[in-house]
């Protein structure tokens, strides 16, 4: 089943609209779904083939450290690192690719874990003025998978998924080397020995138990190592172990479970989601979009204070993914783009494996089950209907408080079902479709008090949750900011630091809904104690008039 992101949008004219995000692989953020932006990857499309959800990713920097055990210098490095940067640039170039004045190097360790970056060249950038100009045949999609006259046989075969095609092509194109026409891209490229303890799906299991515990971040991380055990096989049955790379007489290809964690990853933490349909794409319209490898623009960093004006657009009449600069950046700065303007510090560790620390964007991602069982047959079936089941939706918990949306699914999880009549909902199918107000009307309904009762044990749930959720933690936020302000602080890996600063927010954002939800039960229950019955349709009225249970309050 796949796994939904609760977020009921309230239109202007008063319908229900919804909004629904599988999460699985990689976690999901509105801001993603705007069309060019990079979008956080949502790998239950990835799992059964055709009839799989469509495919929404992102792609990420992934900082890469020094391999452990190595023998090279730091020049030599350095030397190496420059020599592949100068063969991606004169590959890109022979394919009309524009630098628009950006120059690729290594970062300091500190900043992005010795990954890459993209730096202002002579006379700097101007803010709004194109930073990215990559052309359509760079990219490496599904469809050059499927052109691939030795993968694409198995990719129908295997009836493998989008993702599993990507995986499949990446790590075949690795394996051919210098004779892949990827190759100087490919070769940029962490390997999986230098993002041990960098990102969260290449860390050894022991390290994610410690770096992670009490988080539900580690949960997120064993789910999509599970995913790729299964993608794994999948491939392996396509016959990929057959497959030689080379010329007559080479070994076959060798397709490991720890390979296709690496090819997962680069797509996690790399790939964009871009529409490269020829025709424009209409207001309101769906498009099925393509995730694409962008060589180049993927060796761009986030930044916080980056919004939409830094996202990838592909120009169908030029055949050209670009991108903007969000501001002025003088010769020799580095370029940053956005990742999304909504990122938490969680979701970038989890799909970048960094968190920059000017982030405050703080929230924690819970599955709706830790929120207790649902009142009766009558609730469940309405969650189903809208496709917001107990079993299969994920909320966020920010330093803001609590959404609206979750508010109403919670309204709706305790409902009783004197209150799901009263706000129309009918169990039986005919009753529904002899004029009743459809699901997504009802749970539209609940985005309001209903009754003390109700949203008195809506704020308990809420409350417990975050309770339960804070004692599972190891260390407590305060302790965590004394050992970053050690001495030996300078001692934790660069990894574990990440995964403190994203578990640091997620109690921030846990702690901060607490007291907003005893600041909310505290005049709650004080308004209705004044004399107001809670069955009278005129004090819930004035009770939302107070704010209660409203999103600015939260």
């Amino acid at each position: 089943m796949s796994i939904m992101h609760c977020d009921i949008g309230l239109a202007a004219c008063g319908q229900t609209q919804l909004h629904l995000k599988p999460l699985g692989f990689l976690s999901s953020s509105s801001c993603r779904q705007l069309g060019g932006h990079r979008r956080l990857g949502q790998r239950t499309a990835f799992l059964a083939g055709p009839a799989s959800p469509r495919l929404v990713l992102n792609r990420l920097i992934c900082r890469c450290q020094s391999s452990n055990g190595s023998t090279s210098t730091k020049e030599s490095r350095i030397s190496t690192s420059d020599i592949k940067v100068e063969r991606l640039r004169k590959w890109l170039k022979s394919l009309n690719h524009d630098d628009c004045n950006l120059k690729l190097k290594r970062c300091a360790q500190e900043s992005s874990g010795s990954g890459y970056g993209a730096f202002a060249g002579p006379g700097g950038v101007a803010k709004g003025s194109v930073i990215v100009k990559v052309p359509r045949k760079a990219l490496m999609t599904d469809e050059t998978a499927r052109q691939c006259q030795d993968i694409g046989p198995l990719v129908k075969k295997g009836n493998l998924s989008p993702w599993q095609a990507m995986c499949l092509h990446l790590l075949y194109e690795r394996a051919r080397g210098e004779a892949s026409f990827w190759y100087p891209y490919i070769a940029v490229l962490p390997t999986e020995l230098e993002l041990i303890g960098t990102h969260p799906m290449l860390w050894p299991q022991k390290m994610r138990q410690e770096w992670l515990e009490g988080s539900p971040m580690l949960e997120v991380t064993e789910g999509r190592l599970a995913i790729c055990r299964e993608d794994h096989e999948a491939i392996l049955l396509a016959g990929a172990e057959k497959l030689v790379p080379g010329e007559h007489g080479s070994e076959p290809i060798s397709i490991t479970e720890t390979a296709v964690q690496w090819a997962a990853t680069m797509l996690l933490s790399r790939s964009f989601s871009l529409n490269l349909q020829n025709q424009k794409k209409r207001a309101r319209s769906f498009v099925e979009e393509t995730v694409a490898l962008v060589p180049w623009a993927d060796m761009l960093n986030h930044s916080s204070a980056a919004g939409r004006e830094s996202c990838l657009v592909y120009d169908p009449r030029s055949g050209v993914a670009t991108l903007q600069a969000h501001c002025t950046y003088s010769e020799g700065q580095q370029v940053f783009d956005s990742y999304g303007p909504n990122c938490s510090p969680s979701k970038l560790l989890l799909d970048y494996g960094f968190v920059d620390e000017e982030n405050t964007k703080y929230a924690v991602d819970l599955p709706a089950s830790v929120l207790g069982p649902v009142n009766s047959i009558a609730n469940e079936l309405l969650l189903e209907a809208v496709g917001l089941p107990l079993d299969g939706a994920v909320f966020s918990l920010t330093s803001a408080g609590v959404d609206e949306s979750v508010m109403a699914w919670t309204r709706a999880v305790v409902a009783t079902r004197q209150e799901l009549y009263d706000a129309g909902w009918r169990e039986g199918v005919r009753e529904r479709a002899a004029g009743y107000p459809s699901a997504a009307t009802v749970m539209f309904r609940f985005s309001r008090p209903i009754s003390r009762d109700n949203e008195d044990e809506v704020l308990r749930r809420l409350q417990a949750t975050c309770d339960y959720l804070l004692q599972k933690y190891p260390t407590t936020y305060e302790e965590d900011v004394d050992m970053l302000a050690t001495p030996g602080a300078k001692a934790i890996p660069w990894g574990r630091k990440q995964a403190m600063r994203a578990l640091m927010s997620e109690k921030l954002a846990l702690k901060a809904t607490q007291q907003n939800i005893q600041r909310t039960l505290n005049k709650l229950r004080s308004g209705w104690e004044r004399g107001s019955d809670a069955n009278d349709q005129s004090s819930s009225c004035n009770c939302n008039e107070s704010g209660f249970g409203q999103a600015q309050v939260w």
